[in-house]
């Protein structure tokens, strides 16, 4: 008999699943202090006091979540901050962007697992340990000291593509700050019963409950951020609007100003996505900027009259999370608003009553498309196959991607949902030995294709199989759900095949 918990509980479930381990947070900050200390302990040229080093980003925050890339989770970010003792107007950011780098590979450990030079950080990739592995992000830095500076604000390195180098303000440690204090009532509220409930299950890693870090205790604001970010990165990803998904700060910093001490995680991303809906009629072809409605309305995210868009930093007025909306056609504004709408979907209508573990394993176990079209594949146009199938250990696998762009292709998985008019590429990996043939198969389905008279099936020959390269073209012609399948042809056998590769064409995401 299927048990049915409430939808809090299930919401609940999925953010839990999302929070890193007591013992592999342990280790994360562990790894964090002993940078720390290398850092503290460097020399630097014409600093004038002992480099200050903090967290900043979700680790801070308490709303980390292991990302999740190219389908599959991916290494925790640990991100910090390295402020140097320079004073900003005598010295360049290439000389603290470099102290900082040199001082790191001073030591051999960090510098055989030290990345390229990144735009702003320094970046360690840490070796996988019981399947979880670390990403470690120093950004170097110096105090800010312009006249509109907040307290604890930084001028951060910023590398340009040609090379150059400028200064980025930022304030990370006053938007922690900032954070907490919007948060605090309800962390207050959690606190105690949450940390005993810890201290409970892990008695070998704290000696009292008082020992229980903070960030463990997660408030139905830090729940939502959770839930948020990893319902970003599963939605997004694959996706043609992966490049322009929306940013873990934009998210963070709307979902604390949204948020009003409500008690339970289902209220508060209730909340949240009433306004940011109603925040989305500022993508309206009728929109006309009023500045009434500017101050009283769109507060969270304003739409200039210029067509630029604004999300300010609460504690650095100077700096615009919304920068770049307004590029390549609204593209990021676009993907946000498209995002909305994914979330109304998906959580503003949950029952209050659900299926143990469906939630959670909607959103956190997804690792490949799991909506894949309940297909028939014996259509009665579809041609068969006139060679007999042999299994001899042979594969043969489609790899797929569509053009994004003038002479640009990105990878797409089976089952993913595609737009209409896209140029297609079904490239064959075969592990049979030459010679051999190649055919391909093509089936439509659905009433546009129908209509059109494309419904196809037929197996055709590929024209040339002594390139290096074996593949197809194809375009996203009709709406429906259609497939692809290639056969391996060696001595009048079929010795591998790719299986239905499947391509659902929609009008709109």
């Amino acid at each position: 008999m299927t048990q049915l918990v409430t939808r809090e509980q299930a919401l609940l479930a999925a953010a839990k699943k999302l929070d890193i381990s007591p013992s592999k947070y342990k280790q994360a900050i562990e790894r964090f202090n002993s940078m720390k200390l290398h850092l503290e302990q460097g020399n630097y040229p014409s600093s004038f006091q002992i480099p200050e080093v903090y967290l900043q980003g979700s680790f801070k925050l308490g709303t980390e979540i292991r990302p999740f890339k190219n389908s599959k989770d991916a290494d925790y970010d640990i991100d910090l901050v390295c402020r140097l003792g320079h004073l900003k107007q005598n010295t360049l950011p290439s000389n603290v962007k470099s102290q900082v780098g040199d001082r790191i590979k001073e030591n051999g450990t960090y510098l055989r697992i030290l990345d390229d030079e990144g735009k702003r950080c320094w970046t360690l990739n840490y070796a996988v340990e019981d399947g979880v592995g670390f990403h470690m992000d120093v950004l170097p830095s110096v105090t800010e000291n312009s006249l509109l500076a907040r307290q604890h604000s930084i001028a951060a390195t910023n590398k340009e593509q040609d090379g150059n180098f400028t200064w980025t303000t930022s304030n990370p440690k006053g938007f922690a700050e900032w954070f907490y204090e919007k948060n605090g009532v309800a962390f207050d509220r959690e606190k105690l019963i949450q940390k005993q409930q810890i201290f409970n299950n892990q008695r070998n890693l704290y000696n009292s409950v008082d020992d229980v870090p903070n960030i463990h205790v997660k408030t139905p604001l830090q729940r939502t951020i959770q839930l948020l970010k990893r319902h970003r990165d599963v939605r997004f990803s694959q996706s043609e609007l992966e490049d322009y998904k929306p940013i873990s700060m934009v998210i963070s910093v709307l979902a604390a100003q949204c948020y009003q001490n409500e008690t339970t995680i289902y209220d508060t991303l209730k909340s949240m996505i009433s306004i940011l809906s109603q925040h989305s009629h500022q993508m309206s072809n009728s929109f006309v900027f009023n500045d009434y409605y500017a101050k009283n309305t769109y507060t969270q995210i304003t739409r200039t009259s210029d067509g630029k868009w604004i999300i300010p930093n609460p504690t650095n007025p100077s700096e615009n999370f919304a920068d770049r909306w307004h590029e390549d056609n609204n593209a990021r504004a676009n993907a946000f608003f498209q995002w909305v709408t994914w979330l109304r979907e998906d959580f503003s209508n949950i029952e209050t009553y659900i299926e143990e573990d469906r939630f959670t394993k909607s959103l956190v176990d997804i690792y490949k498309p799991t909506n894949l079209p309940a297909l028939s594949f014996n259509m009665p146009y579809k041609e068969k196959l006139g060679y007999p199938i042999v299994v001899n250990g042979y594969s043969a696998d489609i790899k797929a991607s569509y053009k994004t762009g003038s002479s640009s292709w990105k990878r797409f998985e089976s089952g993913q949902i595609l737009l209409k008019n896209k140029e297609l590429k079904f490239n064959l990996k075969t592990n049979v030995p030459p010679p051999f043939d190649i055919y391909w198969q093509i089936v439509n389905t659905g009433q546009e294709a129908a209509d059109a008279g494309q419904l196809r099936g037929e197996i055709s020959p590929q024209s040339n199989t002594k390139s290096n390269e074996i593949y197809r073209t194809e375009s996203t012609s009709y709406t429906g759900d259609h497939w692809v399948e290639c056969f391996v042809i060696k001595n009048d056998r079929c010795v591998a095949k790719t299986g239905e590769f499947i391509v659902s064409i929609r009008d709109t995401y």
